[in-house]
């Protein structure tokens, strides 16, 4: 085992954030684990709090979790140590990693098509998530983060990476008019997404004033209050190509994209909504509309879903990292997710640094 592969100057424990109840999140120190063959242990530098971490953190149901795992899946960090085999990248190198775990042989991880593997578990859901010192990640889930990128915009990387493959999913061809149902972190970056691509007309749902903002840097060009977005509503008198479903949880908001969309369009559900949504399906085969499904992110040809992230993020870092509204050290990972429920706060999102 060379130097870069070594684990022997490596701490024997490190901080981390750990589930400890429902709204209960403790800090302890745990054992860092060496990475062994396919692995490649990260130096976790930020962590974000995304929705999911939420509907977990104030879950009133029986925790599903593995006891004393903690989470976080959005982070990016540095190489800390490579397992016995593992060719890079060296100690060292900045690195945004995907936290999850696939079988690397199924059908669908052999075209890059991971997020479908039959056996794919996502970190702080059924293994150790990344909102501590360190992570052990899959070693070809590594991608480059460019140089002078901020690290809480690296990790940003994550919920970009979901919004930008949902894009692709539905395939949005520039010049055409695109409304996003929903300002947290994924509707904000498919706007961002949908004005790089070249959208004629941007439209965009925000409940605060801080995601009504941050809609306009990322180039919307009209902002709607989501309580007036009904059949007699401004918005509904435009003919949208895609309307892209970002909310979830109870909102009505299937239906309204069906009601939105333009004839001939598309509506792309990014959103998790918790429990079944009573829809009008005359809509659908009357306008002849389609409904995308996505959720994830390629690791395919031509380019991976994250590689293609990180070169938009790099492009647009000034104007994503405002996106970034809040960031405590890990021993406040309590008074982190309590800001980020707190929408009045001004918060978008949360970040923690180990």
């Amino acid at each position: 085992m060379t130097d870069s592969t070594s684990s022997h100057s490596l701490p024997k424990t490190a901080r981390s954030a750990i589930w400890v109840d429902n709204n209960v999140i403790g800090i302890k120190d745990v054992p860092v684990v060496a990475p062994g063959p396919g692995e490649v242990l990260v130096r976790v530098r930020a962590a974000g709090i995304c929705g999911s971490d939420l509907h977990a953190f104030h879950s009133d149901a029986p925790r599903r979790h593995i006891p004393g795992i903690g989470p976080g899946h959005e982070l990016a960090g540095e190489v800390a140590a490579l397992g016995p085999g593992v060719q890079g990248p060296p100690v060292g190198t900045r690195v945004a990693a995907m936290a999850l775990r696939t079988c690397r042989t199924c059908e669908f991880c052999r075209v890059g098509r991971l997020q479908l593997c039959r056996e794919l578990r996502v970190a702080g859901g059924s293994y150790p998530g990344g909102m501590g010192e360190y992570f052990l990640a899959q070693d070809d889930f590594l991608y480059l983060v460019p140089n002078g990128m901020d690290w809480p915009v690296a990790a940003l990387s994550e919920p970009c990476a979901i919004s930008l493959h949902g894009m692709k999913r539905a395939q949005m061809a520039r010049g055409q008019r695109v409304l996003v149902l929903g300002a947290g972190t994924i509707g904000l970056f498919a706007a961002l997404v949908a004005h790089d691509a070249g959208a004629a007309y941007l439209g965009v749902t925000a409940r605060y004033p801080q995601q009504a903002e941050a809609a306009r840097a990322l180039g919307a060009d009209v902002v709607y209050d989501p309580s007036n977005v009904g059949p007699d509503s401004d918005a509904a008198g435009e003919r949208w190509d895609l309307v892209v479903e970002t909310v979830g949880g109870s909102a009505p908001t299937l239906q309204q994209g069906i009601d939105l969309a333009n004839r001939g369009g598309k509506v792309l559900l990014l959103g998790i909504h918790q429990g079944p949504q009573p829809i009008t399906t005359t809509g659908i085969w009357l306008k002849e509309l389609d409904i995308v499904g996505a959720w994830g992110y390629d690791d395919g040809s031509p380019h991976p879903d994250y590689d293609d992230t990180l070169a938009l993020l790099d492009k647009y870092h000034d104007v994503v990292a405002p996106l970034v509204t809040h960031t405590f050290p890990l021993e406040q990972a309590t008074d982190a997710f309590a800001a980020s429920v707190d929408k009045t706060s001004g918060a978008i999102k949360v970040t923690v640094l180990p």
